[in-house]
């Protein structure tokens, strides 16, 4: 009995056809449509235009604050605990967890003025 690759290989007819194309679960958003007439801009344009300056303004500050406060603290206690650098670490470190504390002022004083 002389063994052929193609018995087992459920590809060996074609190997650039997808073998999941009539798969109902490939793609769970298309409803059938293929073109919305709008890639997006518009909607999010609107929706923008629709968010107070205060909201949005707040809703940016405290994101990049969050963002960065996380970032520089853990990589300054990466540093401290890795590397013994306690000068930048702890530096980092530092303005890492001053920068969250900027972020919970920053919402709480939002949160009050609403």
């Amino acid at each position: 009995m002389v063994f052929d690759p193609s018995d087992d290989d459920p590809f060996a007819d074609d190997p650039f056809e997808d073998p999941f194309a009539d798969d109902p679960l490939e793609d769970p958003f298309a409803d059938g449509r293929t073109d919305t007439g709008s890639d997006g801009a518009d909607d999010i344009e609107k929706t923008l235009g629709e968010i107070p300056r205060a909201t949005l303004l707040a809703f940016i500050v405290v994101g990049v604050l969050v963002h960065a406060g996380l970032f520089a603290a853990a990589l300054g206690l990466m540093l401290v605990g890795f590397r013994g650098q306690w000068l930048i670490g702890g530096g980092l470190a530092a303005g890492g967890f001053l920068a969250l504390l900027g972020a919970i002022v920053q919402y709480r004083r939002f949160r009050r003025a609403q």
